[in-house]
């Protein structure tokens, strides 16, 4: 998935296949699992998505880093992404930066919608123009899951 992912982003990620004709994203910084972590997403016991969390050092030097998210085509507007994205941040209570490349429109109004409902609104977003990333960055901070409130579906009364 990681490989569809990079070429969804090829026209705005300035990136190039190797001799193999991949990307040749280096994972194995999560694999060794220190402050590195990687997540799946699955609808229907079928394949969906993922994320990839690293130290933060964007524009902070502790918490997380939203390194990488992607849901599949197919299952965007179904809730998978929403469901991933807050999985994946309350795993990791704490301060918290997920950025955007800047022609990355879908992305950044997802994030901010997101990051909006899990912190009642209370999040700063930063452009970074320079240094090793650059993009818009959402930073905020996740209360552990004992003190979050949790929402109650519409549903539910």
């Amino acid at each position: 998935m990681l490989e569809l992912y990079q070429y969804e982003l090829s026209d705005i990620w300035s990136q190039d296949l190797d001799a193999n004709g991949t990307y040749g994203y280096d994972l194995s910084r999560h694999r060794q699992g220190k402050r590195f972590h990687a997540y799946m997403a699955l609808d229907d016991g079928r394949f969906a998505g993922f994320a990839l969390v690293a130290p933060a050092g964007v524009t902070r030097e502790g918490g997380c880093w939203m390194e990488q998210f992607f849901v599949l085509k197919k299952h965007w507007r179904t809730g998978v992404g929403t469901a991933l994205a807050l999985h994946v941040l309350r795993s990791h209570p704490g301060q918290w930066e997920v950025g955007q490349m800047p022609a990355n429109r879908p992305a950044q109004a997802f994030w901010r919608k997101v990051i909006g409902q899990l912190t009642g609104g209370q999040f700063v977003e930063v452009e970074v123009t320079q240094g090793w990333w650059l993009g818009v960055v959402q930073q905020f901070n996740v209360q552990s899951v004992a003190t979050q409130e949790i929402p109650r579906n519409r549903r539910d009364g």
